[in-house]
């Protein structure tokens, strides 16, 4: 059975899993910050970037620097359409206002809480689509009874229903994951390709798929992502975590390069994912903490 197949299946498990940890402790979603780069694979210049979100109400504070930022994007904007085709209503968040030539990358971070999923991302040129849809990872990560930290991917179906992408799959590679780090490493600025991973050695760990008992991830290995089912995602384990370290002043951090099928496969951007380890929902914890944790710094 292939990985992408075997990912196809991970949605049932998962929830018993769910179930099962519920019976020994809580089951936790936490809210992402998610960070993207972006390579421009379209041939020319692009001036905005449009991701697009399940949720017609997704709002995030656009002069908020702990819930919107970009490099080198200036303006980010929301919109409400039927983007998908389905009948109800999307978000778009466009970043806008620089230039970004063939082969260069762009950066862009949101807080995603009510975002639901992402559904897809594309280059354009003065609001035109240009080229086709480019893969676009969704997560949330999970906290389960003792407790246990998970971080579940899905990629934007949008990728692979553009006509222009016919017969492709895209999905993660250069996959690791680090635990206990102290909330106070990494600011936002810091979440990105000029994060040096090395200096975060002592808190990696190695991913397992589906579960602590599921095959390790390999830097190698590349993780596709399920076809035709937006709900369907890739369950990544990264470790149990020892009773002093859940809590908000500890989070975890999933890394990944991003590609398409090719031969070899195309990079086509990057992803970064950094969450609380607390045993706390997350709009609780900011609640908690006054909304403290998000404007220190945030992805």
């Amino acid at each position: 059975m292939g990985k992408r197949q075997f990912l196809g299946i991970l949605c049932v498990g998962v929830v018993l899993a769910a179930v099962s940890g519920s019976a020994s402790g809580n089951v936790i979603w936490h809210d992402p910050y998610l960070n993207w780069d972006f390579i421009n694979q379209t041939g020319v210049m692009v001036n905005d970037l449009d991701i697009i979100v399940d949720n017609p109400n997704f709002s995030p504070n656009l002069n908020d620097p702990s819930q919107v930022w970009s490099v080198p994007f200036p303006t980010v904007a929301l919109t409400n359409l039927d983007y998908d085709g389905d009948g109800d209503q999307d978000t778009r968040v466009r970043y806008s206002g620089a230039n970004v030539n063939a082969g260069t990358n762009a950066h862009g971070g949101l807080y995603m809480s009510g975002s639901g999923l992402v559904l897809d991302a594309y280059w354009t040129l003065n609001g035109a689509k240009v080229g086709p849809s480019t893969p676009v990872t969704y997560e949330r990560t999970r906290v389960v009874g003792d407790p246990a930290i998970y971080m579940e991917l899905s990629m934007g179906q949008g990728f692979f229903t553009d006509p222009a992408n016919s017969g492709r799959e895209a999905g993660w590679t250069n996959i690791r994951t680090f635990v206990n780090l102290p909330a106070t490493l990494l600011n936002l600025p810091d979440i990105g390709s000029s994060l040096n991973l090395s200096t975060l050695s002592q808190y990696e760990v190695f991913p397992r798929l589906g579960g602590p008992t599921g095959n390790v991830i390999q830097p190698s290995d590349i993780i596709y992502a399920p076809i035709g089912d937006p709900l369907a995602f890739a369950d990544i384990y990264l470790s149990n975590i020892d009773p002093e370290f859940s809590n908000s002043n500890y989070e975890a951090l999933l890394v990944a390069t991003v590609v398409a099928t090719g031969s070899p496969p195309i990079p086509t951007g990057a992803f970064w994912n950094l969450n609380p380890q607390s045993p706390e929902p997350a709009t609780l914890l900011l609640l908690a903490l006054g909304g403290l944790a998000a404007v220190r710094r945030r992805r």
